[in-house]
């Protein structure tokens, strides 16, 4: 007799609070930035963005963005207590160095890696791939305010 299980993907309520984020970079200024817009469950947004020129980050153009953007996200859910977010992202990177499918050769993902270590203690951190420029409205959003940070 031959026993067959079928295995199903129990469905889960997600109740994290997603946050969305994205990274720019100026040539000009030699300055990199992340956006990131927090959506409540109750429909609240709110924004945020902030630029950077910490010359060790630098080389890495706009991924030093987006990894302050996913840090910044973090940071948010630790300050406020948050259990659990998921964070939408556009660049694979972001996903791939915290859960180690990517090894952290830098010195600005190794450090990346280590506050996510950090923060999972706290905070139940999900990653979620978006494409970029494809229409997604808060992944546009993060994209808008990480280049408005730096004029562009």
């Amino acid at each position: 007799m031959e026993i067959i299980i079928k295995s199903f993907k129990q469905t889960e309520t997600d109740d994290s609070l997603h946050i969305y984020v994205d990274g720019s970079y100026s040539k000009e200024t030699e300055e990199y930035s992340y956006g990131m817009v927090v959506v409540k469950a109750d429909g609240e947004i709110e924004e945020y963005s902030e630029k950077f020129n910490d010359p060790e980050m630098l080389p890495m153009w706009n991924v030093a963005g987006e990894i302050m953007g996913a840090c910044a996200a973090m940071q948010y859910a630790l300050d406020y207590e948050i259990p659990a977010i998921t964070i939408f992202h556009d660049y694979e990177g972001i996903a791939k160095w915290p859960l180690g499918e990517w090894k952290a050769k830098k010195d600005g993902t190794r450090a990346y890696v280590n506050f996510y270590q950090n923060a999972v203690k706290s905070v139940n951190i999900k990653f979620k791939k978006v494409t970029g420029h494809s229409g997604d409205k808060y992944n546009d959003r993060a994209d808008k305010l990480a280049r408005a940070a730096l004029n562009l």
